[in-house]
């Protein structure tokens, strides 16, 4: 069985796609869910119904926890269901931005810590209810060592969604969805825009400025990447996600607490620790959190 923490859209995408295959799945959520059924929706828009357990806790099992919040309620989580994690258990952790794990592994010092980033995305239409937006790969790789064990839990996720992958290096993986994120979502955040709408020539400036001064913090952690080749990765994922809002987008609009903490935060953590300057990056960062401030403020 899959016990999923977190009923939002990439937590429903992978159990349903799970579902799908014929996978046991538990979805634990923060309320009391109302329905039972997973409305699922692909990329050829067809419809699919699956019957689903939702709870408040975890049981008392060794089978895998797929973690699907967002970086911000993953310790949260983490914290609340403490108690019902087995030491064997293993642990994957999916969201945007970078630094959870490390606070997941003092807080489980003995559970295998698998990371995952997914190019998939997904649309929550309301509670229990998603239509599959996007299709693209993911990558899972082991934390530290006792995550090392665990790469069959790779069969069955690959097997839901195609293009799951194992990697030995997962951290360069981890950190190229870090800088795709940086260049695409404090802007569609900051504009409200559509992702697409980053194409126009006034954002480039920007996005080379955000992208120079990523790649110095990462070339500082040793993770080594071509400028022209991420900035042609970023184009990809503009056009292919053209008419999606990022997440970060969604965020500042409905008011809630974004990943800028662990996108941006993050970045200028560990350029401040290796003396790279990073102004276009803080810059943003400032913005993003003015705006939730702000949203906090007006509620």
């Amino acid at each position: 069985m899959w016990q999923i923490i977190g009923a939002g859209a990439i937590g429903c995408l992978w159990a349903a796609n799970l579902l799908r295959i014929g996978e046991k799945v538990q979805l634990i959520t923060r309320r009391p869910c109302a329905v039972n059924v997973l409305q699922y929706q692909d990329l050829l828009k067809q419809s699919f119904t699956f019957p689903v357990s939702t709870s408040l806790s975890l049981c008392s099992s060794s089978s895998p926890i797929l973690v699907c919040v967002k970086a911000t309620q993953v310790i949260q989580a983490i914290t609340t269901h403490q108690v019902s994690i087995d030491p064997q258990q293993p642990i994957i952790l999916m969201h945007n931005g970078m630094g959870c794990a490390q606070q997941v592994a003092t807080l489980l010092p003995d559970n295998p810590i698998i990371c995952a980033t997914t190019a998939n995305a997904s649309l929550l239409h309301s509670p229990l209810n998603i239509e599959q937006t996007g299709k693209g790969v993911t990558y899972l790789g082991a934390y530290n060592n006792q995550g090392k064990l665990f790469q069959s839990l790779l069969l069955p996720l690959n097997s839901a969604l195609a293009n799951t992958c194992w990697c030995e290096d997962v951290n360069e993986k981890l950190w190229l969805k870090l800088i795709i994120n940086m260049a695409i979502n404090p802007l569609t955040a900051i504009y409200q825009i559509k992702n697409g709408q980053l194409k126009n020539a006034s954002f480039q400036p920007l996005i080379n400025n955000l992208v120079d001064e990523s790649l110095a913090v990462a070339k500082a952690e040793g993770i080594i990447f071509e400028k022209e080749e991420i900035l042609a990765i970023i184009e990809q994922v503009i056009t292919l996600t053209a008419e999606n809002f990022s997440s970060m987008n969604r965020d500042i609009f409905y008011r809630r607490h974004t990943e800028n903490e662990f996108i941006a935060g993050y970045l200028l953590k560990a350029g401040a620790f290796k003396q790279i300057h990073t102004p276009t990056i803080r810059y943003f960062y400032q913005q993003i959190k003015a705006l939730e401030q702000a949203s906090v403020a007006n509620k």
